[in-house]
């Protein structure tokens, strides 16, 4: 289900205007919610169910967002706050779910990158949850850190801690033995190849 049938869904909470303006914000940040989402849940329909979840509550909320120019930090707080209640709720840090991830390597790889992938996204499934969205939000959705801190609220100096944390526990479970620049190349090249799957199934959704 794409944005638009939410729009449709519950186009009496705006007037059209609204509703031209909000899709305008929506749509060039909207691929990158959806590699917020993938890499957050490692689940193609938990993904949807959030990126859903996310674009309807900030669609519901929008009238109370005063600078519209934030709305990027204001739709990723949302979606960030949605999945920690999931999280909590479903107590949900068990093991590696091998099928989802069989659905998020995509069919142009090599099984070598593939399998590199998979042990990158069970790595970041063990790190504590700010550190986890830190290192996503920054590597995988192109945040800048101002824009993470108002995210996750707090300071500048509390979000380049945890992404360094970030990078330096999954160095370790990754058994890498690199310079943090060598493992930010590493999760910006390995992770953003491996999403194309998912930015063409959120294409796929949309049309």
């Amino acid at each position: 289900m794409g944005y638009s049938t939410y729009l449709y869904a519950n186009e009496a909470l705006m007037t059209e205007e609204q509703q031209l303006a909000f899709i305008e914000l929506l749509e060039p940040v909207y691929q990158r919610l959806w590699r917020f989402a993938l890499a957050t849940t490692r689940d193609v329909v938990d993904a949807q169910d959030l990126l859903s979840e996310s674009v309807l509550e900030a669609y519901e909320r929008f009238d109370s967002l005063r600078d519209r120019k934030a709305f990027a930090s204001f739709l990723f707080t949302i979606a960030t706050r949605i999945q920690r209640h999931k999280e909590r709720r479903a107590k949900w840090f068990g093991p590696y779910n091998e099928t989802a991830a069989s659905e998020l390597a995509s069919e142009a790889q090599s099984p070598e990158v593939s399998a590199e992938i998979r042990v990158l996204f069970d790595a970041l499934d063990h790190l504590p949850t700010k550190e986890r969205e830190a290192v996503v939000l920054f590597e995988l959705s192109g945040f800048s850190l101002e824009e993470i801190r108002e995210i996750q609220s707090g300071t500048l100096s509390g979000v380049k801690s945890r992404l360094r944390r970030g990078r330096m526990r999954l160095a370790t479970l990754l058994g890498v033995d690199e310079p943090e620049a060598s493992i930010e190349r590493r999760l910006r090249v390995d992770s953003r190849a491996q999403l194309r799957l998912g930015i063409s199934f959120a294409n796929r959704v949309e049309g």
